[in-house]
């Protein structure tokens, strides 16, 4: 009897919908499985009291001219998926040596526009001749080609970006830059991971957001996936990847067994490979480089639902020539030794959705900083006691707007995303960190040794930031599926 699926994929984030979308594109019958109740992954969102939010901040990159766009025109949503203001970004600079803060409102638009690096000078309040170093690296980002950047896999960003002698404010904010789109030191992170996501930037933009709250659009990619002839079954949990004859044949779940040829996993290499599937089913040496491979940082941090309009921007952040990190930094402000305001990003749904927020809410705030991965690691809850000392001090009226508020660490966002098998890991922003040795062309692949197994994801197979790095990968993954069944199609002239 054959098995009711063409492919089953565990977990419902952007690069597990993408996958499924793409083969359903081809005629697949795809089962989607997630142990949460809705589509989204990390980027899930929630509805309480009226209100519609992420459980914490989501930014969306590049803007346009990405593979948001592909799949929102594959699932029938393009023409409303897209919100993106104007005005979307704050950067807030701190010049502590000075005592003054530098506001730079980055717009929408694709960061090589001449207006969009006079403004970033005004706000940083450079003369325009100290931009050689912004105008140089601008034009470096244009004339790199692939094998340029493959080059740079060994190079760290920050040494990278030194080159082009950025003056210190704007180098800080491109340090701070890096930190916020990868979540790791900038001196671990690859220059070619920098370069091309700062390239993406320059020709798609910043600043996406999808209306309905972000994980909209991987809730479009299921019901298209359904519309197709699959399914989605929320609130169940994968326990194990079904083995049988050296090759994966299905899953169990806490429901049953279900069969497919084909498995795709986005729940996490580590724990698709070391939990789901088990190491007993690989060579020792895979199993060796799979725990081997390092987290990127944890994201922690505050939810407030305010009563009043604290932010004016979708999103801000915070950063100073003593914020941004790097691995000596980090491991300063373990040890203790902290800058005055640590790196905050905050996010607020309502300045891009305004139907997100409904009185007596007017606003949810949503903020993070960065912390190590780890289910218990107690750096997270310093991280979080000082941002929000340093949201009390840059937004006076923010304390007497709470009418609630909900602390997140690495714990609770494992919860709802990957599961934690390691020592040391469990709640990571995005996934395997891009640092390294770990990305380029040193990306795990997202075919398995073990036939059958595929992984879709942050881990497997793609570039680039977040969410946008899932799904290209998801995409990438199901585009290679539907080109090797229509080649075997055609071979055994099915």
């Amino acid at each position: 009897m054959s098995a009711p699926w063409d492919a089953i994929v565990i977990g419902a984030g952007f690069g597990g919908v993408g996958c499924a979308a793409r083969l359903a594109e081809a005629g697949w019958r795809v089962l989607v499985l997630d142990k949460n109740a809705r589509p989204g992954g990390k980027a899930l969102g929630v509805s309480r009291a009226g209100s519609h939010y992420e459980l914490w901040p989501i930014a969306g990159g590049p803007a346009r001219r990405s593979r948001f766009h592909e799949l929102a025109r594959l699932v029938g949503v393009e023409q409303e998926a897209l919100l993106c203001p104007d005005a979307v970004c704050e950067f807030l600079y701190l010049d502590e040596r000075h005592g003054r803060r530098r506001s730079v409102v980055v717009p929408a638009r694709p960061v090589a526009d001449p207006r969009v690096v006079a403004r970033l000078a005004y706000g940083l309040r450079l003369p325009l001749h100290r931009l050689g170093g912004a105008l140089r690296l601008g034009a470096a980002l244009s004339r790199l080609t692939e094998a340029d950047l493959d080059a740079l896999d060994a190079t760290p960003a920050s040494a990278w970006l030194r080159r082009h002698g950025l003056p210190r404010p704007l180098e800080s904010f491109f340090f701070a830059l890096l930190n916020l789109l990868f979540v790791v030191p900038v001196d671990a992170l690859p220059a070619s991971e920098a370069a091309r996501m700062l390239r993406q930037l320059q020709l798609g933009g910043a600043g996406r957001y999808h209306r309905g709250g972000y994980g909209s659009l991987a809730e479009a990619a299921v019901r298209y996936v359904e519309r197709r002839g699959g399914r989605f079954r929320g609130g169940t949990r994968v326990e194990r990847v079904l083995v049988e004859g050296g090759r994966a044949v299905g899953v169990q779940t806490q429901h049953g067994a279900e069969r497919a040829p084909v498995i795709i996993s986005s729940a996490g290499l580590q724990p698709t490979v070391l939990k789901l599937v088990g190491a007993a089913h690989f060579e020792q040496d895979y199993v060796s480089y799979v725990r081997g491979l390092r987290p990127s940082w944890a994201l922690v941090g505050v939810r407030y639902r305010l009563s009043e309009r604290v932010f004016h921007r979708p999103m801000t952040y915070v950063f100073s020539d003593e914020s941004w990190l790097d691995a000596a930094r980090f491991e300063a402000a373990r040890q203790g030794r902290w800058p005055r305001h640590p790196l905050l990003f905050v996010t607020v749904p309502a300045l891009w959705d305004p139907a997100l927020a409904q009185p007596p809410v007017r606003q949810v705030a949503l903020l993070g900083g960065f912390a190590p991965a780890g289910l218990d690691d107690p750096m997270q809850r310093e991280v979080i006691a000082r941002l929000e000392q340093s949201a009390r001090r840059l937004w006076p009226t923010l304390e007497r707007s709470v009418l609630g508020r909900e602390r997140y660490d690495a714990r609770h966002v494992s919860r709802i995303s990957r599961d934690a098998v390691l020592p040391g890991q469990g709640g990571e922003c995005i996934g395997l960190g891009q640092v390294l040795g770990q990305c380029g062309r040193s990306k795990p692949s997202p075919q398995t040794p073990l036939p059958g197994l595929w992984l879709a994801g942050a881990d497997a197979g793609a570039s680039g930031c977040g969410t946008h790095q899932a799904l290209d990968s998801g995409m990438l993954v199901g585009e290679r599926l539907s080109a090797r069944r229509t080649h075997d199609a055609r071979r055994e002239g099915w």
